[in-house]
């Protein structure tokens, strides 16, 4: 059976806990993680489950707070002004590999401009690796996507970049079996 623990943002598979896609990406240091911050943590939290809300029909407008506004106003905007509307289906659902052995969230599958795709919301800088975590994602949907990610700023604007380097999935997949195998040795 597999499970997602929200508490402290574990997988866990047959009884066995399994990286997640952002671990991975960590542990073979693609990520700068001098770029998070505890305030960058927390915005990122928030605004997800804002768009969430907002996607199901449950955001509470009065209660966001002034300085995620803009985040929350930019993701409107997009999904108002998108000349072919994200049609979404399910958002923010944990998935899993039986196949590879790892999991991870991804934001929003949905069909946009009349193909399967898959938009991530972003509330920071781009950076090299985001087109290597979508492909990964892309991956455990287990169905052919394009990539996007959705970079939502704090003056109420938004930026969309597609992800289309072939070679990401190999990117994230050499990535997963060094993380496997320095498990298994005791490296990590």
């Amino acid at each position: 059976m597999n499970e997602y623990r929200e508490s402290d943002h574990t997988y866990w598979m047959f009884g066995g806990e399994v990286p997640g896609v952002t671990t991975i990406l960590k542990a073979a240091g693609l990520y700068n993680e001098s770029f998070f911050t505890e305030e960058s943590r927390n915005r990122g939290t928030y605004i997800h489950k804002a768009c969430l809300y907002h996607l199901q029909g449950d955001l509470a407008e009065e209660n966001i707070p002034e300085e995620y506004r803009g985040y929350v106003e930019a993701f409107k905007l997009f999904m108002a002004e998108s000349e072919c509307k994200p049609i979404v289906e399910q958002c923010e659902v944990p998935l899993f590999s039986n196949v590879f052995r790892y999991a991870g969230i991804p934001d929003m599958p949905c069909m946009f401009k009349g193909r399967m795709s898959l938009v991530d919301f972003k509330t920071g800088a781009e950076t090299p690796v985001t087109g290597i975590q979508l492909a990964a994602y892309v991956q455990l949907m287990d169905t052919p996507a394009d990539r996007y990610g959705l970079y939502l700023k704090a003056d109420g604007k938004y930026r969309l970049i597609p992800y289309c380097d072939r070679k990401d999935l190999a990117v994230f997949n050499a990535a997963l079996t060094m993380y496997h195998f320095r498990k298994r040795e005791g490296l990590l």
